[in-house]
């Protein structure tokens, strides 16, 4: 019998060292990011008034998770999995934000337990009612992630090579990297970066030395990788070009 999950565990292996190798100084960006989401919650800790608040800060922690198994999937040539992995991201921010706002959007969130109480999540939880206000900037992130990561013609094009007749399971191809792997990269520590800038509406009771220092470092890493941007620009593709 063929080890078909040893094999695939055998070319991620092989194929994330080599994609990380290939991105240069960009592949330390995500480290960076997720040491600002340990940051972002240090300043919080002790400031969450309420259970809202707790579980608000939860599903911040949430966001890292999906950040640091994003990269992973890149890495290992999965851009689909990292997309859908930031619009999962992008989603739990903006429910923290919304349980934060009223009570009866974390009524909603709390007693999801049922296909009746489903229902009234998803439509509570919808793009159009979780990116308001404040909350805004994350729409584009979220529509990005959601176009790279459902199944398409865009999504579905890089695994098929039908002169070949072949199918990959990754849908980042040789052509691809660097170039578009660091550019994917860049813009998913962006989307993340976007997240940690609105805590300061999720959590605006966090004050303090460790609130200072997070959006001193938040303001730092975003300047850093505005400067990895442009670096970058004019000849990389556009998330999801090519």
């Amino acid at each position: 019998m063929v080890a078909h999950i040893q094999a695939q565990f055998e070319a991620d292996e092989q194929n994330c060292k080599a994609v990380y190798a290939s991105v240069g100084a960009a592949g330390t960006l995500p480290d960076e990011v997720v040491s600002l989401y340990e940051r972002q919650y240090a300043s919080i800790a002790r400031e969450l008034p309420n259970y809202a608040a707790e579980v608000a800060a939860g599903l911040y922690v949430a966001c890292r998770k999906h950040l640091v198994l994003g990269i992973a999937s890149l890495f290992r040539r999965y851009s689909a999995q990292a997309f859908r992995e930031t619009r999962a991201a992008v989603e739990a921010a903006g429910i923290a934000g919304a349980i934060r706002r009223d009570e009866e959007s974390f009524r909603i969130f709390r007693e999801d337990r049922d296909e009746a109480s489903r229902k009234a999540a998803r439509k509570r939880f919808k793009p159009a009612t979780l990116f308001v206000g404040e909350m805004t900037r994350l729409q584009t992130y979220y529509d990005k992630a959601s176009e790279l990561s459902h199944t398409n013609r865009r999504t579905f094009g890089p695994h098929v090579d039908f002169g070949e007749k072949t199918f990959s399971y990754q849908d980042l191809r040789d052509q691809d990297i660097p170039r578009l792997a660091i550019n994917y990269l860049i813009w998913i520590c962006a989307a993340h970066l976007t997240i940690l800038e609105m805590a300061d509406f999720v959590f605006p009771d966090a004050r303090g030395d460790l609130a200072t220092r997070f959006r001193a470092e938040r303001q730092y890493l975003g300047e850093k990788i505005c400067r990895f941007d442009l670096q970058n620009r004019g000849r990389l593709y556009e998330p999801g070009g090519g």
